[in-house]
């Protein structure tokens, strides 16, 4: 992938506050490569959003900008959107696949077609799916049965995931799961269609979400406990709620979906991106490379 600069979860929101403009020291744009990946998580605000891929467009040299979104961007806020007629986050899901996709001639949106790079025979695939809360089910039965977890609803004991506040489904799709079954479904669709070019070229997916619980060891991400450490725990709940990082663990369930990994094997493909959890790495597991790569943090100290 050395034609390939990547790069995600830029929340330039933060970006304009504290550094003003998207190019400060040690951010990605370095313009080593024709081609830059962009996967999730560019702006809230449909206004800023274009704002900042028109700052990228004009200020780099890149030849096509791949992008897809993330969970921010897809987040049902009415001050934002009301112009736009959109009454919640699968429409404007739609929406900015529809209005990004061949923007100034510089923009692709993967969620929509392929991108294909004959000089370097890869295919870069996908969209930018959505979590399943596939934790470790050991993890998950104890977390539902004993800490009152609801999934759907995305409560733990006395907190709410952020994005049930944000997230609003519609008639079509009700339910997370449901959102992540009909991009998954996309991406196997997808994925037959490009069955022909596996002996010839390399197979690159994109998505915004975690695809497997067996990144990233070494970060916050990454918790499972065993049924042993769990009966130890539910002895004392309200003293190893915090100490045990429970809710940490409850939380990674909306970073992940391990679906995408099993989908990836069998489709052999080769290089899987993907963010949404703010860690920089790269890992091979069964012949995959998995990279994720959120460099805006350089800026802020990590």
């Amino acid at each position: 992938m050395k034609n390939i600069d990547i790069t995600s979860d830029l929340h330039t929101d933060f970006i304009y506050k504290w550094f003003k403009d998207i190019y400060w020291t040690n951010w990605v744009l370095t313009q080593t490569w024709k081609y830059l990946i962009i996967a999730g998580d560019i702006n809230e605000n449909i206004y800023t959003l274009k704002i900042s891929l028109d700052d990228i467009i004009e200020n780099t040299t890149y030849e096509k900008i791949i992008i897809t979104f993330g969970n921010h961007d897809i987040r049902e806020l009415k001050v934002f959107d009301e112009d736009f007629n959109i009454n919640d986050s699968i429409s404007k899901y739609e929406f900015l696949c529809k209005y990004f996709h061949n923007y100034k001639n510089k923009i692709h949106v993967v969620d929509v077609e392929d991108f294909i790079i004959e000089e370097t025979k890869q295919i870069i695939t996908w969209n930018m799916g959505w979590y399943n809360y596939t934790i470790n089910p050991i993890d998950k039965f104890y977390l539902e049965k004993y800490f009152q977890v609801n999934f759907d609803k995305m409560s733990f004991w006395f907190s709410i995931y952020n994005d049930k506040n944000y997230i609003k489904f519609n008639d079509k799709i009700k339910w997370n799961l449901e959102f992540s079954k009909y991009l998954e479904d996309k991406l196997i669709e997808r994925l037959e269609k490009l069955k022909e070019y596996y002996n010839n070229y390399e197979i690159i997916a994109v998505s915004h979400v975690k695809p497997s619980n067996q990144l990233e060891k070494d970060s916050k991400f990454f918790i499972e406990y065993s049924q042993e450490l769990w009966e130890e725990i539910i002895k004392n709940k309200d003293r190893w709620v915090k100490e045990y990082n429970l809710e940490t663990l409850y939380w990674n369930a909306f970073f992940l979906n391990n679906n995408l990994s099993q989908i990836y094997e069998k489709y052999w493909v080769k290089y899987a991106i993907y963010w949404h959890t703010h860690y920089k790495g790269s890992e091979e597991i069964n012949w995959i490379k998995y990279i994720t790569n959120a460099l805006w943090y350089y800026g802020y100290g990590n």
